[in-house]
């Protein structure tokens, strides 16, 4: 198992549920467990944050993270250090298949490859060149999750001890501890920030910063090199030019560029239907758009797993967050009924427009 970090900067995080989320909610089996920060309030924060996921989700696992505070990057909130856990596709296929209880689950799994391999459109290696020229590489077996989502697929022991994410937080930034009564003008929701890492440690992660960091480095890497580090989330991924090259994942870096056009989010294997939304997914942090890739497209109030947040914003948790956490594993508690079906994703990227602050700090993962 090995560990890769994702980072929220200001995060931009504007969605529709509620902080209150898991009042009315039956028992959960879900626990995370946290360490102190070191800091009372953040911890407490922290624990509030920790409790919303848990009402969440019904999985019977258990989350272990360690947490603290460090002066991080610039405009850096805060960062998840996740550990990983390295499978095959026929493996994470059959598993996802096991532990389908929702229509959504049965739409992913549905649209997966049949074979025991998968594809990529994929740029930036040696066989593109060095350069942005996509293509499709085919033939892999192997991914990667981090070690919370394999628990809640059943490919790893659900209660292992041993540290499933270290998350820590910028001393650089005044935080809003309490989001009860809103979030005060000059100050970051550290709630919101601590349910962004923590969705980041449940599995929101691209394998496609992996290959943005490296083609930034004067080094070229071939198409092998990269098989192992595409994730579950990444098998919704998709754009048109993936669609058209009959790749199972759009695994692109690179923005207008590219010539690929938006990254689109669906859950049925295909880039189209009534399922996708459009320009869903940040396109690299070195080579991109500037947003790593295991984040929202920012500015368009996706949910949460957007990577920026204002001053004064308040987080939240929207319908495509959850829809994007269901289909990778993570079982919604059943008496939830704000997660939509299929037919009604179009509509989220309207409902949540206009709410980007003109002032954003990165929160990030890792």
């Amino acid at each position: 198992m090995n560990k890769q970090q994702n980072c929220l900067r200001k995060l931009l995080c504007a969605t529709a549920t509620a902080v209150a989320l898991g009042a009315s909610l039956p028992a959960h089996a879900l626990t995370i467990n946290l360490t102190s920060t070191g800091n009372a309030q953040a911890d407490t924060g922290f624990r509030s944050a920790a409790s919303i996921w848990e009402g969440l989700f019904s999985d019977n696992v258990t989350v272990n993270i360690t947490a603290g505070f460090a002066e991080l990057g610039k405009n850096i909130l805060g960062q998840a250090g996740s550990t990983y856990y390295s499978s095959n596709f026929s493996s994470m296929k059959t598993a996802l298949a096991n532990d389908a209880k929702s229509a959504n689950d049965s739409v992913m799994v549905g649209g997966l490859a049949s074979g025991s391999t998968y594809s990529k459109l994929i740029n930036g290696t040696t066989e593109s060149g060095g350069g942005a020229s996509a293509h499709l590489h085919s033939g892999i077996t192997d991914l990667r999750m981090t070690t919370a989502n394999a628990k809640a697929l059943g490919l790893l022991n659900a209660n292992a001890a041993a540290e499933d994410a270290k998350i820590t937080f910028s001393t650089l930034f005044n935080f809003d501890f309490d989001s009860s009564n809103g979030i005060a003008a000059g100050f970051i929701d550290f709630v919101g920030v601590a349910l962004h890492e923590i969705g980041h440690a449940l599995g929101f992660v691209s394998g496609v910063d992996i290959l943005d960091y490296n083609r930034a480095r004067p080094a070229v890497f071939s198409d092998a090199q990269f098989d192992p580090f595409a994730t579950v989330l990444d098998f919704t991924r998709c754009s048109a030019a993936s669609e058209s090259a009959g790749a199972d994942m759009d695994w692109t870096i690179g923005d207008s560029q590219d010539n690929i056009g938006p990254r689109d989010f669906a859950i049925n294997g295909s880039c189209s239907g009534a399922a996708k939304v459009t320009n869903a997914w940040s396109t690299g942090d070195y080579l991109g758009d500037g947003n790593q890739a295991s984040h929202w497209k920012d500015g368009l109030g996706r949910g949460l797993m957007d990577p920026t947040i204002g001053f004064g914003d308040l987080a939240q948790i929207s319908s495509l967050d959850i829809l994007a956490f269901d289909v990778i594993g993570w079982d919604l508690q059943t008496a939830r009924n704000d997660v939509p079906e299929p037919g009604t994703l179009a509509l989220l990227g309207l409902a949540f427009a206009g709410l980007a602050a003109s002032r954003r700090k990165k929160v990030a993962s890792v």
